[in-house]
């Protein structure tokens, strides 16, 4: 049953995931956005949501990492999934790339060089991200200052 106990145990959760996400990704967003794209203003835009990225985040990996269950794997999925799936979201196709099939050149075709670098550098933001996430949620778990979700 999801209790007035639960909810403020998420609302926790939330501002944990808010707080660690946001200012553990900030560095690796900052060296992104300030000298690749539209400086500060995009950098800010950028951290900001990634912060309340981080806030859902927290609260799906806490009903799923629940009471009595040490699944490394589902715990590591998680933050995988969130991962990828802000990686990918967040390549611009250059306007240089041609369609059906995508051809951007080389080395991949599908995947350029310009590419290849979102790839890598959203990658690393999402990781420092999701995975500080996760970390302080597990820290404040072992703590007993947030509770997971029960079974």
């Amino acid at each position: 049953t999801f209790s007035f106990y639960q909810r403020i145990e998420s609302t926790k959760t939330a501002l944990l995931g808010l707080l660690s996400g946001g200012i553990l990704s900030t560095p690796f967003i900052a060296y992104h956005d300030l000298p690749l794209n539209n400086g500060v203003a995009q950098w800010e835009f950028d951290t900001d949501m990634g912060s309340l990225e981080s806030a859902l985040f927290a609260i799906v990996y806490r009903y799923c990492v629940r009471e009595e269950d040490d699944n490394d794997m589902l715990n590591m999925g998680v933050v995988g999934a969130f991962v990828i799936t802000r990686t990918l979201s967040r390549i611009q196709v250059p306007s240089y790339c041609t369609a059906v099939p995508l051809d951007c050149g080389d080395p991949l075709g599908y995947f350029d060089y310009d590419m290849i670098q979102q790839l890598f550098l959203n990658g690393l933001e999402s990781v420092a991200m999701f995975g500080g996430a996760a970390l302080a949620m597990e820290y404040a778990y072992s703590k007993k200052w947030i509770g997971k979700f029960p079974n």
